[in-house]
């Protein structure tokens, strides 16, 4: 059973600070799991624009989603969507879009997309352990930059994104120290202020709706002290951080070690505002998330499934008539929970990176065990992959540019050419299959909150990933 917002208490618009940061967050209905559905609107640049929660962000890098241009990202979806942008991919550009002045959306030619720039690209794995006493480390494809609070909102200004998250120290996991905890969050604290008092002076960014991150990795006590020294910073909403260091790390959580620290931190978050999640998580995990009170995801986990050259084929639908699930698919091995790096020395082997990932969500399009496959990738699914394509085409184009790279790469312009649209083809393929796919996912957690299926749905995936397994 489902109640509206009103039920709890919750008034349908909430409060000065929204209105002053030029955004409205809506609760339009709660269900008995703390699942909500609302909508994001009234933005500055697009006020007509809105958003329904749980809210699907596009994943981008260097301001574009992989593998697809502008007319194509317009076949696979023409709803509103917000980018996501991450900092680190744009932070050496950022001169280019102030001298281009009027912000990265025109800039990147996806002015009919509002934006939001997030720190970290969630999709990539951040590496551990460079901290400075006022600033925080981006790894970009030129190495390694100090970003301080000053250097951050001046980049922000530069962009002028439609929301943004501030600057944060999320380097934790569920093994760092009390010691690294303790620090994360001191950080975190400072530099969020610093972003406060920074965007409250600037005549370009005071209207701009910015989430603090709430950060003290899997230590309750450190994410209570967090919550209770931004009060009064006048955020738009918040950022659950400091769970994962991005890419597979999120992937492979532990829910539950995870979900005592987030029901704790969430329950003492105000209701009004959205709380986001950054990172490839599984669906099930997306699922428990979604059931905590979740309102904003990113799309990377497509995104890094087509990457290793998956297909998502996993159930993005309500279960019809209690239906048992019925899965042909080959079976996967469970993932090692042993990181690569951990290899003990007992043996000379050393450990397969493919050990380590979680592929019961999809298939293996590089896998010869698709050569002859002529069906699509996943039946009765209207991308235009799957409407044009068979499994053993798509398997084609990995095949044909692994095996005469090594050749092609020694001819001239031609040859060049062919090979990159081989590869291409292939990624692009897979992420408008896989971006597709998630963005039906998230239109099935709509419908399943407002009917009360979300455990339906869950226990749906739950019995579609324990028949894959071996």
């Amino acid at each position: 059973m489902c109640q509206t917002a009103e039920s709890f208490l919750l008034p349908a618009v909430y409060g000065d600070t929204l209105a002053i940061s030029k955004m409205k967050f809506t609760v339009s209905l709660v269900a008995k799991s703390s699942a909500r559905l609302g909508s994001l609107s009234e933005f500055a640049r697009i006020p007509e624009a809105a958003f329904e929660t749980p809210l699907l962000l596009l994943h981008t890098r260097g301001a574009s989603v992989p593998h697809l241009s502008y007319d194509l990202l317009q076949m696979v979806s023409t709803e509103n969507h917000i980018l996501q942008m991450p900092l680190v991919t744009l932070v050496d550009h950022t001169r280019n879009v102030k001298a281009f002045g009027k912000g990265i959306a025109e800039f990147a030619g996806l002015k009919e997309y509002l934006n939001y720039v997030s720190v970290q690209d969630p999709s990539t794995i951040t590496p551990e352990g460079y901290h400075e006493k006022n600033s925080i480390s981006l790894w970009t494809r030129g190495g390694r930059k100090l970003i301080n609070p000053e250097t951050y909102m001046s980049c922000i200004e530069d962009l002028k994104p439609d929301m943004f998250q501030a600057i944060v120290d999320g380097d934790t996991t569920s093994v760092s120290s009390v010691k690294r905890v303790r620090r994360s969050v001191d950080d975190t604290i400072k530099f969020t202020g610093a972003c406060a008092d920074l965007k409250e002076k600037s005549e370009i960014l005071k209207d701009t709706p910015m989430l603090a991150s709430i950060t003290g990795g899997y230590n309750i006590k450190e994410r209570l002290r967090c919550i209770a020294e931004l009060k009064g910073l006048g955020v738009a909403g918040y950022v659950m951080d400091g769970f994962h260091t991005n890419g597979e790390s999120a992937t492979n959580l532990s829910w539950e070690d995870m979900e005592p620290v987030l029901t704790e931190t969430l329950s003492s978050l105000p209701e009004n505002l959205p709380r986001a999640f950054h990172g490839p998580v599984t669906p099930i995990v997306l699922l428990k998330l979604v059931s905590k009170g979740i309102d904003i995801f990113d799309a990377t986990f497509p995104w890094l499934v087509a990457e290793r050259g998956g297909a998502l084929v996993f159930p993005n639908s309500l279960p019809k008539s209690n239906a048992p699930v019925i899965e042909t698919l080959p079976c996967v091995k469970t993932p090692s929970s042993i990181a690569p790096s951990e290899n003990d020395g007992t043996t000379d082997k050393k450990p397969n990176k493919e050990e380590f990932v979680d592929r019961v969500y999809e298939i293996n399009l590089k896998d010869k065990l698709f050569f002859d496959d002529r069906r699509p990738l996943v039946e009765d699914c209207s991308c235009y992959c799957c409407r044009k394509y068979s499994r053993s085409y798509v398997h084609h184009l990995s095949a044909t540019s692994e095996l005469q790279g090594p050749i092609l790469l020694m001819m001239y312009f031609a040859p060049r050419v062919f090979l990159r649209v081989v590869t291409l083809t292939f990624y692009f393929l897979l992420n408008r299959h896989n971006l597709h796919h998630y963005i039906n996912f998230f239109r099935t957690i709509h419908l399943a909150i407002r009917e009360d299926e979300l455990q339906a749905l869950q226990t749906k995936l739950e019995e579609f990933v324990s028949c894959r397994r071996k």
